[in-house]
């Protein structure tokens, strides 16, 4: 029994925390239809006010508490209600996008002030109790059980018994039709975002104490409170706290069977819990389980201006020679930089393909790149992993490694693509994203990937590595100049030729599947998946095949990548980080939808402009990531930006009584509908014959 206790008690504590953190979440995607990735970046924006009120000001806790709350509580959800008001009608890659954006604005920021190092608050809340066995149950753990428990009740009759919380569920649906019930669909937002980001601050400042005001660990905890939504299918409140006690329970449980093992993985599989629960979820519910909220309001891509073929093969002819002059235009110590540029534009092309084209979206992409680093590398080093008795000892040339290291990125993309033929939309996005965390926290820990070790050897062509007999740890026992075709790629010029060379390639499959019968379908698709499936075609294949090429060529670019600095490191906050992923996505969303220019444009910005000013400045090196993801969230609500969903419905309804003498507003003004001239419509007297002629009119 007292062992029992051990796991419940702090299980119970911290799925409360889990729940606090899930209910925002909940709350803001049932009555927006916006899923907020950036829900966790704002739960550490809460953690970081209070810290410095309660530390470095001295106030009392109570006082910094409250003025965390109003300050990115209540202030924070007015600001994210307008963002999601011009959210309201855009395309689901849009608002991945946009929300991916504040996220990483909100994360660089509190990381360029406060530092990456962990800040202590302190506990503040009363950490003494009674004891039951051998457990102390603290008074502050049975405040947040009862705050939590006592919230999710609270807002459950709220939903569903006051018309408030009717009108919070319908707004998301119609607000139209809601102002017809003399509700403002305005003011029912306002609320509802209000009330999330409360919780998300709530939830951010009561982890501080247990585990530091450091953003990116508050972020990945709030990011479990995933699995806990999940669990409630996104909508259903008391679902929802139930499944975050249940992983929070799980969390504190499995060390203590974990520990008994060496292996790093199953070492990792306790703080994965909420990430395998939430892809469990995405695979295995019913599909018609999980709905997605405001697509209907959706509004379509204006697709990008098509050029003719000679105009397209004269830019792209201009834009080699360009890339082909790089070398001997720039300083002979930022060729490296370069080799890297051509690098991440082969893993921003294949996420570009993927996002602009098909319509769906990766918040895992540099996973499927570490993959390719990894296994080429190891390829490379240490022949097929030293597994297969086929090759044995033999080590495989840079191509082919490279290669295969693409393909073996393949089957990770099917994967992923599960819940893309399954569900669609948003969920998608939340999967890849689960994913990418559970690829880093586990499987970059794996024999196969990097194993624990900070860095995976990647030679160049130049230098070819041989096996030794019994150690696991292979180093270079002798160099070698004949390189590949005779060609010396240690030397950065040769390797930059290269990286571009495979960035052709790369950009011919890209094209040839635009051009292609495939590449209409996926654009199609983007469109509208349901008209296409009416037409016969099958959506789910075209959902694998772009997510396996994607897959590939991301793959490929992390081998290409690797070999800039002839090593892979899976370190957290390196090159293949999930961050670095979501980064990607902000990056790509500002730099428009050209298949092969965009992509370019991308990683010119994320690499190499930080090299040239006034770019190069230390302070402006250490905000990139805020304009990256102001950028991206600027883009993104470009096409709805206009005075009227700027002053909110309130200041329509002003500016209609304005032009009208001051009327009052009327359910006209509220919906905002142009009015109509009267119509006189003629009759035909002549009969209309059913021909050849009039069946084809």
């Amino acid at each position: 029994m007292n062992q029992f206790l051990n796991y419940m008690v702090p299980g119970v504590a911290d799925g409360s925390v889990y729940a606090l953190a899930a209910i925002g979440l909940v709350l803001t995607y049932k009555t927006s239809g916006v899923f907020n990735f950036a829900h966790g970046a704002l739960a550490a924006t809460g953690a970081y006010v209070f810290y410095e009120g309660y530390v470095e000001q001295g106030w009392k806790w109570p006082f910094a508490f409250l003025v965390s709350l109003l300050v990115v509580g209540v202030l924070g959800g007015l600001i994210l209600e307008r963002l999601a008001t011009l959210l309201a009608s855009a395309p689901t890659v849009t608002t991945v996008v946009a929300t991916v954006g504040l996220l990483v604005l909100l994360q660089s920021l509190m990381t360029a002030i406060y530092g990456a190092s962990d800040k202590k608050s302190g506990d503040f809340l009363p950490t003494n109790g009674p004891r039951v066995g051998d457990v102390t149950i603290s008074y502050g753990e049975m405040m947040i059980t009862g705050f939590c428990l006592g919230a999710a009740l609270a807002l459950f009759a709220f939903f569903g018994r006051t018309r408030m919380g009717r009108a919070m569920t319908a707004v998301v649906d119609d607000p139209n039709l809601l102002a017809l019930q003399k509700s403002n669909p305005a003011v029912v937002r306002r609320l509802s975002w209000v009330l999330g980001s409360c919780f998300a601050t709530i939830s951010g400042m009561l982890l501080a104490p247990k585990l530091g005001v450091s953003v990116g660990v508050l972020v990945l905890i709030v990011i479990a409170a995933y699995g806990a939504a999940a669990v409630g299918l996104f909508e259903n409140l008391p679902l929802t706290v139930a499944g975050a006690f249940f992983i929070g329970i799980l969390v504190n449980y499995l060390p203590s069977q974990t520990q008994k093992t060496q292996s790093l993985f199953l070492q990792s599989m306790p703080r994965n819990v909420p990430f395998i629960v939430l892809l469990l979820v995405f695979l295995f519910v019913p599909a018609r389980m999980l709905t997605e909220r405001g697509v209907r309001n959706a509004r379509r891509f204006k697709p990008p201006k098509a050029f003719s073929l000679p105009v397209t093969a004269a830019g792209l002819a201009a834009l080699l020679g360009l890339m082909i002059a790089v070398p001997h235009v720039v300083a002979e110590t930022d060729v490296t930089v370069y080799s890297a540029f051509v690098a991440y534009a082969i893993i921003f092309m294949s996420l570009g393909m993927l996002v602009w084209m098909s319509g769906q979206i990766s918040l895992c992409h540099l996973g499927f790149a570490a993959i390719g680093a990894t296994v080429s590398g190891k390829l490379m080093t240490l022949g097929f992993f030293g597994w297969l008795p086929l090759v044995g000892d033999k080590t495989v040339s840079w191509p082919v490694a490279v290669i295969i290291g693409g393909l073996v990125a393949i089957p990770f993309g099917a994967i992923v693509a599960i819940p893309a033929i399954r569900l669609a939309g948003i969920y998608v996005a939340i999967a890849t994203f689960g994913f990418g965390i559970l690829l880093q926290q586990a499987f970059y820990l794996a024999p196969v990937m990097f194993d624990g070790a900070s860095l995976v050897q990647h030679p160049r062509p130049g230098e070819e590595f041989s096996v030794g007999a019994t150690s696991k740890r292979f180093e270079p026992v002798e160099g070698t100049s004949a390189g590949l075709f005779g060609i010396d790629f240690s030397n950065e010029k040769n390797y930059y030729y290269l990286a571009l060379s495979v960035l052709v390639v790369m950009a011919a499959i890209v094209l040839l599947v635009q051009r292609s019968r495939l590449g209409a379908l996926l654009r199609a698709m983007a469109d509208s998946g349901v008209a296409l499936e009416a037409h016969g075609a099958n959506t789910n294949v075209m959902r694998i095949i772009v997510f396996c090429l994607s897959a590939f060529m991301a793959g490929v670019g992390g081998g290409v990548l690797a070999g800039v600095t002839q090593s892979a490191s899976g370190n957290p906050g390196g090159t293949f980080d999930y961050t670095v992923s979501l980064i990607f996505v902000a990056v790509l969303g500002f730099c428009g939808r050209r298949p092969i220019l965009s992509p370019i444009l991308a990683a010119f910005a994320f690499q190499v402009i930080k090299i040239y000013p006034p770019f190069d400045d230390p302070t402006m090196i250490k905000y990139r990531g805020v304009m990256f993801g102001a950028l991206a969230i600027f883009v993104a609500v470009a096409p709805a930006l206009n005075l009227n969903t700027l002053l909110g419905t309130r200041g329509k309804e002003r500016a209609l009584d304005a032009e009208g003498g001051g009327g009052g507003s009327s359910v006209r003004d509220r919906l905002d509908v142009t009015p109509v001239r009267p119509v006189t419509i003629r009759t035909v007297e002549e009969p209309v014959l059913l021909g050849s002629k009039g069946s084809g009119a």
